[in-house]
């Protein structure tokens, strides 16, 4: 009788080393709410018609019964009242759409602040810079397919944002947006969002993932409580498909808790989009605020230099969210000058503690962030405390101004003084 061999995992996967620290799973859950995002995607397709042209609703809404509405708006009321499970599949969907993005933006900023992006994995981290516009634009082109109220403002922002842009930008303007009618974006928009840029994110997707397998996770350096040596923990990977699975089925279980407690994306009441009726109490998606809130913030500027004409869209929708993830993009390069460490060193996960000028750089990139955030809902702020808008415009300008290299210097200050306090372990 022959001893039959028990198989052995691969190699790759036998080395494969898990972190068990939760900021560790950021990653993990965009990619859970990315695959919930697909597979809902693919059933919404079905019912959804990428069309504006006016069509007799004949569905269940009492509010739209027999009014004329654009074909992309009818489609989407008709699955949220008539689809069996339309209306919590489409919450599901836009759950997962914000904890995606989410998601990802805090993974950037556990590896930026950790210092993974050092050494060999610099290049996965301009993969994970990509893959992070590419959610972007995932979100920009589903929010706007719905064509309610907002898509009306949201096109149309986007096509002066584009069109601003010196010598290619009329052209680039008509190549993504079909010209600045809004009635002509539906279905290029749909192309964008079901086919091109999913295609791109799996791509992406892929090589992120490759990229880490290669190179292995980063680890955490651990200080052992009997004689205080430093010694660095490398989980196993044992037990991974089990926690793989608690992982995911945590991951949908409160994307359906929050899809049936939030009426995410409910548009029954919000309205359809046509020419004339946008209003401007209507907001993006909360991670295009800063985008929204640069244009309002950033002064009206119409200066022409060498031919290209500057303007305020170009200011606050292009060169400002261009120097920020120009920022973050050569930090890794101005790092390396300036601060070697040894490719054993580089397999650690830092403590920000321990790069104080690293943790000052991302607080001002954050505070510049939340400050054009609150920037695109000034009205409502003014509203709330009962100013002005023009005097809360003017609060937030100068805090643009102030509060950045202020806090900046605060967080390096801290990270100095808590580095004292716990010195980097000796190798």
């Amino acid at each position: 009788m022959s001893v039959q061999e028990v198989p052995t995992r691969p190699r790759w996967l036998r080395e494969l080393f898990v972190p068990t620290h939760w900021s560790f799973l950021l990653g993990p859950v965009a990619v859970i709410a990315f695959v919930v995002l697909l597979l809902t995607g693919v059933v919404l397709t079905f019912f959804y018609q990428p069309s504006t042209e006016l069509v007799e609703y004949d569905g269940s809404a009492a509010l739209y019964a027999g009014r004329e509405l654009p074909a992309a708006f009818s489609s989407v009321v008709t699955i949220e009242e008539d689809v069996p499970g339309g209306l919590l599949l489409r919450r599901v969907h836009r759950a997962a759409s914000y904890l995606f993005v989410a998601a990802l933006l805090l993974h950037a900023l556990r590896v930026l602040l950790a210092g993974a992006f050092r050494g060999r994995r610099f290049v996965n981290y301009l993969v994970g810079l990509v893959l992070l516009a590419l959610a972007l634009a995932l979100g920009w082109t589903g929010q706007n397919l719905v064509y309610d109220v907002v898509t009306g403002s949201s096109v149309r922002i986007g096509y002066t944002i584009a069109a601003s842009i010196p010598y290619v930008g009329t052209e680039l303007a008509d190549l993504v947006f079909a010209g600045p009618d809004v009635d002509d974006v539906v279905a290029r928009l749909f192309w964008l969002h079901v086919l091109l840029l999913p295609v791109a994110f799996l791509l992406g997707l892929a090589a992120h993932l490759w990229l880490v397998v290669r190179h292995r996770h980063t680890v955490l350096p651990r200080r052992r409580d009997t004689d205080g040596r430093w010694l660095v923990a490398v989980p196993t990977g044992v037990g991974l498909r089990s926690r793989a699975a608690q992982l995911v089925a945590l991951v949908c279980a409160l994307l359906v808790l929050a899809a049936t407690l939030v009426p995410f994306g409910d548009v029954t009441h919000i309205g359809p989009f046509l020419p004339g009726v946008a209003g401007n109490d209507m907001y993006p998606d909360w991670y295009l605020f800063p985008m929204e809130g640069a244009i309002l913030l950033l002064p009206a500027v119409d200066v022409t230099v060498l031919g290209a004409t500057i303007t305020n869209p170009l200011l606050g929708g292009v060169l400002l969210p261009a120097a920020l993830g120009g920022a973050a993009l050569l930090w890794p390069l101005l790092e390396a000058l300036f601060r070697r460490r040894s490719p054993a060193e580089q397999d650690l996960s830092e403590h920000p503690f321990h790069a104080p000028v690293r943790v000052a750089f991302v607080a001002l990139l954050v505070t510049v962030t939340v400050l054009l955030s609150l920037g695109a809902a000034s009205d409502v702020i003014a509203q709330v405390i009962g100013a002005p808008v023009a005097t809360v415009i003017r609060v937030l300008r100068a805090s643009l101004v102030v509060a950045p290299p202020v806090l900046a210097l605060l967080a390096y200050w801290y990270a100095r003084r808590r580095s004292r306090q716990q010195p980097l372990p000796s190798h």
